[in-house]
């Protein structure tokens, strides 16, 4: 009687272990998602993430388990997070309430810095005064008449008789290039063009031009 029922216990026990794959005790299967985006919100034991594939940001909240690293695996702090930072979200969906298990930081944030206003172009005016010209001298162009010590009477085209012009010691005289010459070749005969002022009554040669028979 012993033995029929040692061997009726092995037999049941035998048929529980061959049953006990297909049975389940209230086993709770969670599956990790990942998400990425930028944080819009944070605090204390939450964040608030704006992804693409959502019109509004989505609400993760932390625990105690909870990881925090960098874009390059090493561990950070929770306050490493900032308000714009981008993230990469590791998380459970557990009945509608998004756990984060892990949080990737991603510290290198690129910004685009507006560009500076167009600076205006400082105009330069310049401004050319000329300068007044020197009004030339009157003169006479004609024929030496008369050639004193301290005159020269010349006839011009224009005059029915000679002009009579005084001469003094500062009174020039140059050939038609402008080289100076002496007073003495100025003889009656020789054509001239005289450069004068006037004093008074008086005009007064201040340069004397003599020129060849052929210049005039």
């Amino acid at each position: 009687m012993k033995t029929l029922t040692t061997s009726l216990g092995v037999v049941v026990v035998l048929g529980l272990m061959t049953l006990a794959p297909n049975v389940v005790f209230g086993q709770e299967t969670t599956t990790t998602v990942t998400s990425q985006g930028t944080v819009t919100e944070l605090s204390p034991d939450a964040m608030s993430v704006q992804v693409t594939s959502a019109p509004a940001p989505i609400h993760y909240t932390f625990t105690k388990t909870t990881t925090y690293v960098d874009e390059n695996g090493n561990p950070v702090s929770v306050e490493t997070i900032k308000s714009g930072f981008p993230v990469t979200v590791y998380y459970d969906n557990e009945d509608g309430n998004m756990v984060a298990n892990k949080v990737v930081v991603n510290r290198t944030v690129t910004t685009t810095a507006p560009a500076p206003p167009p600076q205006p172009t400082a105009s330069t005016t310049t401004t050319t005064t000329m300068a007044p010209s020197t009004p030339m001298p009157p003169q006479a162009n004609g024929i030496v008449t008369d050639a004193g010590e301290g005159h020269i009477d010349l006839r011009t085209a224009d005059s029915d008789r000679p002009i009579h012009y005084k001469a003094h010691d500062s009174t020039a005289y140059v050939d038609q290039n402008g080289n100076p010459v002496p007073r003495k070749i100025l003889t009656p005969g020789t054509p001239a063009t005289v450069f004068y002022e006037q004093d008074g009554d008086d005009m007064v040669a201040t340069r004397v031009v003599i020129k060849s028979p052929s210049g005039f």
